[in-house]
Parts: C-alpha cells; structure tokens; sequence
C-alpha cells in the first residue's frame, strides 16, 4: 500500500506541471468563434413589435423574410449591453429590453423594433467586441434591404454598448441607416475601474472615441444619467460639435444609475422626446 500511495502521488506530481497549459488550452477553444456558434443555439434575434398590419402573425413567424415589407417600412433595431467582453453574457438574448417609452413611440409611428441578439466577444482583442458588433449590425442592415426596406427607414436604438455600438457604427456603416435614439451608451468599463484595468478608460476609450469623431454625422439623441458610473452627461458632451444640432444629450437623474432607462423617472417625456426625434426624422 505505501508503494501504491507513492506511485499515486508521483503520477499525480507529473500531471500537475501541465495544468498551466491544459488551462490555457481550455481558455483559448473558449474564446474562438465556435462558442458563438453555440451561443446562437441558445438565444436569436426576433422582433419585439411590428407594423400593425403584421398584428396578425404569430410571433414564432415574425421574422425578416416571412413578413411581407414595403419600401414604406420602418424598422428600429435594439441592442442590448455587453456583461463582460470576455465572455458571452447574454446567451439567452433576454437581457436589457428596449424601455416603455420606446415601444410606445415605434407604436404610435407604426414601425417595427427588432432586437439584435449579440455574441460578439473581445477574443484575443481587448475592445475588438464592439467592431464585431458593428459587423453583426452590418450583416442585419443588409438582410433588411434585401427584403426593400430602405436605410432611410431603419433607426438604431441601444443600451450601453449597445449604444456605444450605434455610435461606431456612424462611423463605420455611414449611409446605412438614418439615424437612433441611444441610453446610456458606455464602452471600457466604470470611472472606478481606471486604475484597476487603465488600459480600458486611458487608451481603448480615447481611441474608440476618436474614431466616432470621424464620422460625418452624429444624429442621436442620447439620454444620459448623471449618476451613470459609466459615462455622465458631460462625459459624452466629445461628441457634441457647436455647429451640430446632433447629437442631443438629455441628462437627468432617477438616481438608479446606468440603469435608468428601465425605471425612468421622466418615461412620459422620454416618450415625447424620441415621438419628436422620429417625426423629424421625415422633414
């Protein structure tokens, strides 16, 4: 029995040296492109209201190419935050539903809103998710017009780095939607994490940053919390040029934080505001 007991622990020893990269392993199949693959298994895209002459489909059937659009449709997609860029938070594409205010705008104005379900992850790339992001946007938009509807008809509407999201997008898929209504939009984690994590508020925000700035148009409406963690009000003010009507930043505080937009204290006029942005929108 010793010698069973010192085999045991000798065998044992051995396969100890190479749990660093049995980890390593484990972490890099991780972080490829496969777990979005199984991610999608789990949660899909889907509309969340449509036009109301689509009133009648069952929801299961709502989808971009079995519900008849015209050129006339319009169509405002959501997306939702990002948990973590590290990993797939959101699997199940449940999380971080457009507001009240929202829904009641697109029902008034008779346009659909589409929830765009995201499993873009960082990867090997720190802040590289909200590229993806882009690119899963990007891939929408053109399913979208292959169905006639027109990029002056879709809108973009976004919590966190949702938002955050719309806003790279104006830079990078400039012609490809009209314009959006953003809450919250944030990017490289909360003012408290600087010195944690640096490299996320002093080098990637700065950078993202100035790429938005290059984009020719800003047409948003941004509601911004001033207790926000993420980004304050005067935080996304970068964005503002004094030559610009957009974007328009509405700051107030619910005192509930990044999470304002879902117990909005002010829902009545967060309403009026984005009704008169979308009507705008056709003058």
């Amino acid at each position: 029995m010793p010698y069973f007991d010192l085999l045991i622990g000798e065998t044992v020893s051995k396969l100890a040296a190479y749990f660093p990269y049995i980890f390593a392993i484990i972490w890099l199949l991780s972080s490829c492109s496969p777990a979005n693959t199984i991610a999608n298994k789990s949660g899909s895209s889907r509309f969340l209201s449509v036009e109301e002459k689509f009133a009648h489909y069952p929801p299961e059937t709502r989808n971009i190419s079995s519900l008849p659009f015209s050129h006339e449709s319009k169509i405002i997609i959501w997306m939702h935050g990002t948990k973590r860029p590290a990993v797939i938070s959101n699997d199940k594409c449940v999380d971080d539903l457009p507001p009240r205010s929202l829904i009641l705008a697109a029902n008034k104005l008779n346009m659909s809103v589409y929830y765009l379900c995201s499993t873009a992850t960082d990867g090997l790339e720190k802040g590289s998710f909200i590229y993806k992001r882009v690119s899963e946007l990007e891939k929408l938009l053109s399913q979208l017009n292959e169905v006639g509807v027109h990029n002056e008809n879709i809108f973009l509407s976004g919590f966190s780095a949702g938002g955050w999201t719309a806003l790279m997008a104006a830079k990078m898929l400039p012609n490809a939607f009209n314009r959006g209504v953003l809450f919250a939009p944030a990017f490289a984690g909360p003012r408290y994490e600087t010195k944690i994590f640096p490299i996320w508020r002093k080098v990637l925000r700065p950078k993202q940053i100035n790429e938005i700035l290059e984009a020719e148009r800003l047409d948003f409406l941004i509601f911004a919390y001033s207790d926000d963690p993420f980004n304050r009000p005067e935080d996304l003010n970068v964005f503002v040029k004094s030559n610009n009507v957009y974007p328009k930043i509405i700051g107030y505080s619910c005192k509930k934080g990044h999470f304002t937009y879902r117990q909005d204290c002010k829902s009545e006029k967060t309403y009026k505001e984005i009704l008169n942005f979308f009507q705008a929108s056709d003058s």
